[in-house]
């Protein structure tokens, strides 16, 4: 029933944000302690180095690796909470999408810095565009089903 479904989107939206925490947190730690040769570096076009060094690494004096931890902390909890509560009203499934969403426009706004500005790509940041686009896809579906059944439960 509904309520195996919204234990299988929780818990995706949990492990997808444990992926996109571990992601930033490697992205953070390169971009605070640069590695001469990092995994990502395969050529002068695709290079989280490039990418991570640049000035578009920092978002107003916050590394944008923080940022994005900050954002997959914040996915995972609030679908932890979900996921432990009987009912879930509107407002926690509107704000699991919003953000997911505002973190989809920044991670495109990122994604036309790094082709078309910084000229490099960065393999952290491709994986976590992917990991916040199917995170907002599914916060999408749990929105969904939640406007659908009548009183929100489930």
């Amino acid at each position: 029933g509904s309520s195996m479904l919204k234990k299988i989107i929780l818990i995706s939206i949990i492990v997808l944000a444990l992926a996109g925490a571990v992601d930033s947190a490697y992205a953070l730690k390169l971009h605070l302690a640069p590695v001469n040769e990092s995994f990502c570096d395969a050529s002068p076009t695709v290079s989280c180095t490039t990418v991570n060094q640049s000035e578009y690494a920092v978002f107003y004096g916050v590394p944008v690796a923080a940022i994005g931890l900050g954002g997959y902390v914040w996915f995972g909890l609030l679908a932890a909470v979900m996921l432990a509560r009987k009912q879930v009203g509107s407002l926690p499934r509107l704000a699991l999408l919003l953000t997911a969403l505002g973190g989809v426009i920044f991670s495109a706004w990122l994604t036309y810095l790094e082709l078309y500005v910084i000229k490099a790509i960065c393999l952290l940041c491709v994986t976590s565009q992917v990991l916040v686009t199917m995170i907002l896809l599914l916060a999408g579906v749990w929105m969904v089903m939640g406007l659908r059944k009548p009183g929100n439960t489930g």
